[in-house]
């Protein structure tokens, strides 16, 4: 793994970088395909943003590079299926990944239908996520990769040191979320296997952040039903004038 801070030939990498073709951008960074030390990889790059003062930008950019490939790097270690962390460049907010080839999940679903060992896999990456004190963040079916190799859990952008029973919830409640808006037809069968996969890492801690998941989806049921009664009486309000 390689850390540098030499500001020229930083400069020079990731002109070079940039030449790549763009495979997907970000509110925060964008991604792009291209080979390192003629390996291929994911560069991952956390670009400027010129309305903020470049000292603060520059600061915020290496940490958050720095914090993505501390917890990517952590969470391997503890048993996660995730790509490796092959270099590190936080002055210039740039990120070199392993490329994982294959189809996200939602989309392996979308074309295949229910599978019961993605889920459960699914479930197990996640537990390993928290087992090693990490928040992912944004664990939806777009974040899972099915590969020749297996499952992998990618982007790390929005992740996070963390132990917190509501946080580790909202992961799970995240991972549903995707199942119900895109795969309603199958959430029944897949969070219950997504369930299975996590109760198998994390044992009966599971069952209390499993518990806690559902109360946020009551929770958003409601809000969600209060607003639309909310909005209901004002047009029947405006009607009635």
């Amino acid at each position: 793994m390689v850390s540098k801070n030499s500001s020229g030939p930083l400069t020079n990498m990731l002109s070079n970088v940039l030449k790549y073709p763009l495979f997907k951008k970000g509110a925060e960074s964008e991604i792009r395909l291209g080979y390192y030390l003629n390996i291929k990889v994911v560069f991952k790059i956390r670009r400027r943003k010129r309305y903020m003062h470049p000292k603060l930008d520059m600061y915020l950019r290496e940490i958050r590079t720095r914090r993505e490939a501390q917890t990517l790097i952590r969470v391997a270690e503890e048993g996660a299926s995730v790509p490796r962390v092959l270099a590190i460049y936080p002055s210039i907010g740039l990120l070199v990944l392993e490329y994982i080839e294959g189809e996200t999940l939602k989309h392996y679903l979308s074309k295949f239908g229910f599978n019961q060992k993605l889920l459960i896999e699914a479930g197990r990456i996640l537990a390993f996520v928290h087992k090693a004190k990490v928040i992912h963040g944004d664990p939806t079916t777009s974040n899972y990769i099915v590969s020749s190799n297996g499952l992998y859990l990618l982007d790390f952008g929005l992740a996070d040191l963390g132990y917190d029973l509501e946080d580790r919830a909202i992961d799970l409640h995240l991972f549903g979320r995707a199942l119900e808006s895109t795969h309603v037809h199958l959430l029944g069968r897949a969070f219950k296997s997504f369930k299975e996969g996590y109760i198998e890492v994390l044992g009966s801690e599971a069952e209390e952040i499993i518990k806690r998941a559902e109360e946020i989806r009551l929770r958003g049921r409601y809000v969600e039903t209060r607003r639309k009664s909310v909005w209901k009486n004002i047009g029947e309000n405006l009607n009635e004038a």
